[in-house]
């Protein structure tokens, strides 16, 4: 296990957003600007189309000192696919904190092992 998703509350929080190219960053806490940030990365059918139709413009970015979801960020803005910030769409202890008691948040992340997931997951759907 790692992160807690909860599939209805990111459609729901997703739903306006995703009619044109672009992509959600949920942490601007560590770095000059925000980032998507693993627990749940959210990009929307035309981001997705324009990174797969052009993703060698991408093939230089130096990827191996970075985690995929840095590496997707700028590759994506390199595409011209526009960042979101919601910093309220994911509750990540990398970032802003992990409250599974928040019923607003739609991931929370990390959990690793199986009590502490399920810990996690049926105290946020209380």
């Amino acid at each position: 296990p790692d992160a807690v998703l909860l599939p209805d509350r990111l459609r729901d929080a997703l739903s306006h957003r995703m009619g044109q190219a672009n992509f959600i960053t949920t942490c601007g806490r560590w770095f000059q600007f925000p980032l998507m940030f693993g627990a749940a990365e959210a990009i929307s059918r035309q981001g997705l189309e324009r990174y797969y139709s052009n993703e060698n413009a991408c093939r230089s970015l130096p990827w191996q000192p970075w985690g995929e979801d840095k590496w997707m960020t700028f590759c994506l803005q390199r595409l011209g696919v526009a960042p979101v910030f919601d910093g309220g769409l994911v509750g990540d202890s990398g970032c802003y904190g992990a409250d599974c008691r928040n019923p607003h948040l739609s991931a929370f992340h990390p959990f690793k092992n199986a009590n502490a997931w399920m810990w996690c997951y049926q105290t946020a759907m209380r």
